[in-house]
């Protein structure tokens, strides 16, 4: 989730917008940049010209281009050369395709212009190495590339407040939370042989928790262990409890209209499913005394600030989810017949936790005769989990897990009685606009038990 680790970089936005006519649909499978002296040339190259805009971001700088409608082939290279550190994708819950281009200090992304039927081409000032040549990743790495971490902009530039927070390796166990639908009363669909959803669902999963649990650094979590009812809410507590990496619920599906109907898919969430969630999320903030989330602490006064937070939380976990699913329905096809290969948007309770990449397989038919005599043998089951087991492999090859960490020397301080903002920034070495920045304070007024991040004094912006 890349996009909502970087967001607490972003203190400073140019808004220098620009946008050119709704075209085709577009899939962007080169890209390629070239430099000379202090100019730099990032093209974009695809199936059609796709319509864009773009603007600048500082501390650390960036220049980010949205293509409408687009998406990236998965065999699509990640990128450096010149003013160009690396490049990041990630596909929006909206369609969009967001790229961003990590730029050297001093670097400017000047304009982005269209080139041709199929290109852009982004114009970058400034800021060159002398590395003129392109590094490029091994191919096939996906969509949507991971930097160890952003850049931090050099604690000499004035009034530029500094991150506190960077991505980097997880380094604890990954938690993925596998959920049997159904369960007690609530027995699911049920097939003419009166095989049911719950007891084949329930089997897949521990076949799965099994295959998880024999491998190293994955920590898998149950939502239910038998045959016992669990509430959608509780599902989704016990993921957020669990802090889970991955969210991954087990279904069967039904078509009694038509019983040739089969094959397996996976969903994701929709986004009115989306929005419910988001809602959901922001009321939970104010609410609960626990701010804090994924290692960021949500302010306590800034309701806008919260909001903007847990959107990017949820676009980037709707994106992974999204990959997920595409690696899992993959796996399904080399079992059986695929229901949709396009991961499918639902409303399902299941997934509506923001910060958590969640789906919903549906693993095969148990209206159609055929696959329910499958369903009922446990090869086609351990086959089902095998596909599902290789398919989150994949997903984290491809995605390695990253945590917020803090940067520096940085703490967290709690304001205590009679404490005032320019005590604290004089005793830490720093101004109170640095202080404000970081902690996105509007006033200079505190409370007590307010927790404030402190970056470390060779961190600040100073002045």
């Amino acid at each position: 989730m890349w996009q909502s680790l970087g967001a607490l970089g972003m203190f400073l936005l140019a808004a220098s917008f620009s946008l050119v006519a709704t075209a085709a649909p577009a899939v962007i499978d080169r890209i390629r940049v070239t430099t000379s002296g202090t100019a730099t040339q990032v093209m974009f190259q695809g199936t059609a010209l796709p319509s864009f805009k773009y603007f600048q971001l500082s501390a650390p700088p960036r220049g980010v281009i949205d293509f409408q409608g687009a998406r990236a082939s998965r065999g699509v290279e990640d990128v450096s050369g010149g003013a160009v550190d690396g490049i990041r994708l990630a596909r929006h819950a909206d369609g969009r395709l967001r790229a961003v281009l990590e730029l050297h200090p001093g670097a400017h992304l000047v304009q982005v212009s269209a080139k041709g039927s199929d290109r852009v081409v982004a114009h970058i000032n400034g800021g060159a190495s002398s590395q003129s040549s392109g590094r490029r990743t091994a191919p096939g790495s996906g969509g949507a590339h991971h930097s160890s971490a952003p850049s931090t902009a050099s604690s000499a530039d004035p009034g530029v407040p500094q991150a506190v927070y960077r991505a980097a390796a997880e380094n604890g166990p990954i938690v993925v939370v596998i959920d049997p639908g159904h369960g007690g009363h609530d027995s699911g669909t049920v097939a003419a042989s009166g095989l049911q959803e719950k007891t084949v669902a329930l089997a897949i999963a521990k076949r799965l928790y099994a295959r998880l649990k024999a491998t190293k650094s994955i920590h898998p979590v149950l939502t239910r262990d038998d045959d016992t009812f669990v509430t959608l809410r509780q599902r989704v507590r016990i993921a957020q409890e669990h802090h889970a990496n991955l969210f991954v619920s087990i279904h069967q599906n039904a078509y009694p209209a038509s019983t040739s109907v089969d094959g397996g898919t996976c969903y994701v969430l929709s986004q009115h499913g989306a929005t419910d969630a988001k809602t959901a999320q922001l009321a939970h903030f104010e609410n609960s005394a626990d701010r804090n989330v994924a290692g960021v602490q949500f302010s306590d006064t800034d309701h806008t600030l919260n909001a903007v937070l847990t959107d990017l939380y949820q676009n980037a976990s709707i994106n992974d989810a999204e990959d997920l699913a595409d690696s899992i329905i993959t796996h399904f096809g080399q079992v059986g017949p695929l229901y949709r290969r396009k991961p499918p948007r639902a409303n399902f309770a299941v997934l509506r936790d923001p910060m958590i990449p969640s789906v919903l397989c549906e693993t095969a038919f148990l209206s159609n005769p055929t696959q329910a005599r499958k369903l009922a043998s446990s090869n086609f089951r351990n086959q089902l989990a095998d596909a599902m087991f290789n398919g989150i492999m994949t997903y984290f090859r491809e995605h390695p897990p990253e945590r917020l960490q803090a940067t520096g020397s940085g703490r967290t301080y709690t304001v205590k009685s009679g404490d005032t903002l320019s005590e604290i920034a004089a005793n830490s070495g720093l101004s109170m606009q640095a202080i404000m920045d970081v902690n996105h304070l509007h006033s200079h007024r505190l409370r007590i038990g307010q927790r404030l991040e402190i970056p470390a004094a060779d961190m600040s912006s100073g002045g």
